[in-house]
């Protein structure tokens, strides 16, 4: 009976001192989790709504809530390198950012004088590019022949390139085109059909040839400007039929006067899984003899709906949902950090600042892995107005909350020893 008794207190003090050591154990700093990226590593975010924002009233705060240039918030969480979009004649639209070259200007000076490499993004159009929309500017619809826009090409990027030169703001990489996999300047400005292709889409000669005519004058613009400019081709990731590989692309287009691969890679568009970038990256570095990067990709802090504009939010549970699937790669440890939630029965990553930065860390991780030389962060800028007047369908994915204080997932960009 004794030793019966003397065995359960034995077994109770065991499960006591395990239920300690279990619940003494380290847990992992998820914010911490981009100090394991090599330092050389590119740390981006995309900056282009600062100066629009700021100009209608929206300011940014330090972690500790005082108020700061958000250049310099960025620049003390480790932040290397800031990317700034373009348009052509933004005045012929009313999106948010109204990205002209004047403001273009401001923003790459802010970020030069805080030491930060910068990444110049061509969309050559008054508006959004992306795949399902290059409609070429307004002032250049009178191409009617492939020399013709391509002359409008070379010599509107050389001009933007010398402003930005001559104001002490060259970019240190270009990007030639955004999102190109269809081509660029493949429509009218208001989406028609134009008298010749330039679509890769169209899988013919003339489309092929004519896209790539633009893509060497444009490249030959920054060369005239500063040959030292390293040059990037920029597709978003695709899962086409299950598809995943984009070589096709480059095998299609003959053109090889660029240094860099930026791809896009949301966990909540259909752009495959996270070990699908992993081997995309791989294969396209090594079949293409080129640095490749994510230039795009972001997650949300919350779900709840936010700000005090009239758009709901772009990510919702239904995107958490989607991005279940996606965030999946058993190499990646980051993903280990990633917590999941329930939404109408299905499983759905949560939407917090800890899985903002487990996903950045994630995404961080699978590029390194595979090869690739940096990840950038897109509208972790884009937070609201104060008035609510500019339509805003991303503050969730902000790295600053409604407010403008700086989350503390900005600090996955902190770079470590190795």
């Amino acid at each position: 009976m004794a030793t019966k008794n003397f065995s359960k207190i034995a077994l109770l003090v065991l499960a006591l001192t395990l239920g300690c050591s279990n619940a003494n154990a380290e847990k992992t700093d998820v914010f911490s989790l981009g100090s394991q990226i090599s330092k050389d590593f590119m740390r981006g975010f995309d900056a282009s709504t600062v100066d629009f924002l700021e100009e209608n009233g929206a300011a940014y705060f330090d972690e500790q809530g005082q108020k700061q240039d958000i250049f310099k918030i960025l620049k003390a969480h480790g932040v290397s390198h800031v990317r700034l979009r373009i348009w052509h004649d933004s005045s012929k639209n009313d999106e948010a950012g109204d990205n002209n070259l004047e403001r273009t200007i401001r923003a790459a000076k802010r970020a030069k004088v805080q030491g930060m490499a910068l990444l110049l993004d061509f969309h050559y159009s008054d508006t959004w590019a992306d795949p399902g929309n290059q409609r070429r500017p307004s002032a250049w619809d009178g191409a009617s022949t492939i020399e013709e826009l391509s002359k409008n090409v070379h010599d509107y990027t050389k001009h933007v390139l010398l402003e930005m030169k001559n104001a002490g703001a060259c970019p240190d990489m270009v990007q030639l085109g955004n999102e190109i996999n269809p081509g660029f300047c493949t429509t009218l400005s208001d989406g028609s059909k134009p008298a010749f292709s330039v679509s890769s889409w169209d899988n013919d000669d003339e489309g092929n040839e004519n896209l790539a005519a633009l893509l060497s004058a444009a490249s030959s613009a920054v060369r005239e400007v500063n040959p030292e400019i390293k040059r990037m081709i920029h597709l978003a990731s695709a899962n086409v039929n299950g598809w995943t590989d984009l070589s096709w692309w480059f095998d299609r287009i003959e053109f090889d006067d660029y240094e860099l691969v930026g791809l896009s890679w949301y966990p909540f568009e259909n752009h495959g899984t996270l070990a699908d970038l992993r081997s995309n990256i791989s294969k396209l570095k090594k079949s293409k003899n080129k640095d490749v990067l994510v230039v795009e990709t972001s997650w949300p802090w919350t779900f709840d709906k936010s700000g005090k504009d009239s758009q709901s939010n772009y990510v919702w549970y239904d995107k958490g949902i989607e991005a279940a699937s996606r965030l999946s790669d058993s190499k990646n440890s980051a993903l280990k950090n990633v917590s999941f939630t329930k939404w109408k029965g299905k499983k759905c990553v949560a939407a917090s600042v800890e899985n903002q930065a487990a996903v950045l860390a994630a995404v961080m991780e699978a590029a390194e892995q595979a090869g690739g030389c940096g990840v950038f962060y897109w509208g972790g800028d884009w937070i609201c107005d104060p008035a609510g007047k500019i339509d805003n369908n991303w503050e969730n994915q902000a790295l600053f909350d409604l407010e403008g204080k700086c989350l503390p997932s900005m600090r996955v960009f902190s770079s470590g020893s190795r």
